[in-house]
Formats: C-alpha cells, sequence, structure tokens
C-alpha cells in the first residue's frame, strides 16, 4: 500500500502547493482511493506533480462535513466520472465555527448535496473485503477541547458540534490494517479504539489528523492533554502518521513519548505499508 499526501497545511517542498485542509490518495493492489479533497481544486495540482490520474479513482470518501476536508469535491467530480463518493448521511448539515470575526458556516458545498454520485451511509459501512467505514465512536476520552468553537444548527439555534458527521475508514492489504482519521473530532484515541473492535486488534498503522490544534482560536491543546493522548497512543501497537490538525506544537510533544513511532505528513508526502 502506499499513501500520498495530496494536501495538508505544509508542503515538503517547493513543488507542492498548500492550504489549509487535507488529502490522501492510496493505491492499495485492488483499489485507487481518495480519502478527502482539500479545501479547493489545489489537490488536483499536487496529483499531477506525483503522477497520479485521479480519474483512475475507484471510490472516494469525504471524513466529515468541513469544507477544508470536502471543499475540493466539485473539481474531483468534475474529472472522475464514476467513483462513487461515500458522505455519512449528516456530512450536508449545517457546521459553523466561532472565529474572533463571528460565526462562521464551514460546511459543504450544498449544491452538490444531491448527486447522484453519492453514497450517504452511517454506523459501519463494509465496502467490500477491504475497506470498512465506520462512524460509531461511542468513547469520550481526551475529545478534543478545541471542539468547543465548532457548531451545528439545531432547531434554529447554534449548539456544540456532537460530530456525528464524522467518519474514519480502515483499509485492508494483506496482513496490514491502516485507519484514516481526518480530523478525529471524536478523539483519536475514542477512534482508535472502535478500530481495534472493528479488527480484533490495532490497526497496524494510524494516518491523519488529530485536532490537537484549532484553527478557530490559533491554539494548541494544553500540553497536559497532548501528553495524555501521547501515552494512550503509547500502549497501542499502532505506529502514527499525523498532519493538519494535530499542529506543529502537538506533534513535537507527541514526539517526546512517541519517538519514532510518530511522523508528520506534508503535500507530497509518500509513504509505503
Amino acid at each position: 500500500m502506499r499513501i500520498f499526501t495530496l494536501m495538508e497545511d505544509t508542503a515538503c517542498a517547493p513543488d507542492f502547493v498548500c492550504e489549509h485542509g487535507l488529502s490522501f490518495y492510496i493505491e492499495t493492489n485492488g483499489h485507487k482511493l481518495l480519502f478527502d479533497m482539500g479545501q479547493t481544486d489545489l489537490f488536483l495540482k499536487n496529483a499531477g506533480t506525483l503522477g497520479i490520474d485521479l480519474s483512475a479513482v475507484d471510490t472516494a470518501f469525504v471524513s466529515h462535513g468541513h469544507y477544508d476536508h470536502g471543499g475540493g469535491l466539485a473539481a474531483f467530480l468534475n474529472i472522475n466520472d464514476h467513483a462513487p463518493v461515500y458522505v455519512h448521511e449528516k456530512a450536508f448539515e449545517p457546521h459553523f465555527s466561532h472565529k474572533p470575526e463571528g460565526i462562521k458556516d464551514i460546511g459543504l458545498n450544498n449544491t452538490l448535496a444531491a448527486s447522484p454520485r453519492l453514497r450517504r451511509v452511517s454506523g459501519v459501512t463494509e465496502i467490500d473485503e477491504r475497506l470498512t467505514l465506520f462512524s460509531d465512536i461511542t468513547g469520550a476520552d481526551c475529545v478534543p477541547q478545541g471542539n468547543r468553537t465548532l457548531y451545528e444548527r439545531e432547531n434554529g439555534q447554534y449548539v456544540p458540534d456532537r460530530f456525528l458527521h464524522e467518519q474514519s475508514l480502515i483499509v485492508r492489504e494483506g496482513d496490514k490494517a491502516v485507519l484514516f482519521t481526518g480530523c478525529a473530532h471524536r478523539g483519536v484515541i475514542n477512534i482508535c479504539a472502535r478500530a481495534k473492535e472493528l479488527l480484533g486488534r490495532d490497526p497496524d498503522v494510524v494516518v491523519g489528523g488529530m485536532h490537537l490544534f484549532s484553527p478557530s482560536t490559533g491554539k494548541s491543546e494544553p500540553d497536559e492533554r497532548i501528553r495524555a493522548v501521547a501515552a494512550r497512543l503509547a500502549d497501542t501497537s499502532s505506529r502514527y502518521y499525523t498532519c493538519h490538525c494535530t499542529g506543529p506544537h502537538a506533534y513535537d510533544v507527541l514526539r517526546e513519548t512517541l519517538g519514532d513511532r510518530i511522523a508528520f505528513l506534508s503535500a507530497g508526502s509518500i509513504i509505503a505499508i
């Protein structure tokens, strides 16, 4: 399995563009997958630089209903005419962020909500023997404090986002299982625990953001909370590749505990599992 970071907040070399967003291209023996699509169409440029033909993607996913993960959906639908796009059934509901300038809409483009290419799912979806999509997180350990600035709308009122629209993906190849977390708003500890239940063991590798940095406030989680997350991750057998909403400071703190078991991905990064 090879994983290409098509979009992230930083770039690994001047040849690649970056923006606040996330997108992974995943190539296995049986699939060509796209997990998230960044904020705009810039992920297409990085795919071209990496020599990736996204028109050949067979299955795509949007991890949750925020613009920095699904903003490039229209661009993908324009260049790929066949791949189903799996979204949570609540992904196109309104989502907001409380920023210094006020409440801002950070949801997906609702003009795409009726696209026949979308596959609306919830709970656990076994796409095939290699792909499992899940959103049924029940744990509440180490949930990011940065979620407090994020809202959904209920009966015309802004209420704290419960992140029911967030889904994660397990990709299996051979004896390896890789978990993709998107932003892990439900808490990376809880998502990894649910993946372990589904797999019967820890995933070999976990890839994605951990939301230990809040773009709304510009602040990382307190160091003691980051260390608490690191201690729980250290108790697993997984290796971690993180990025995006984890933030550079939190990454440095995580490395104090996890050492070489964690690495940071930037746009243009390639890893082989």
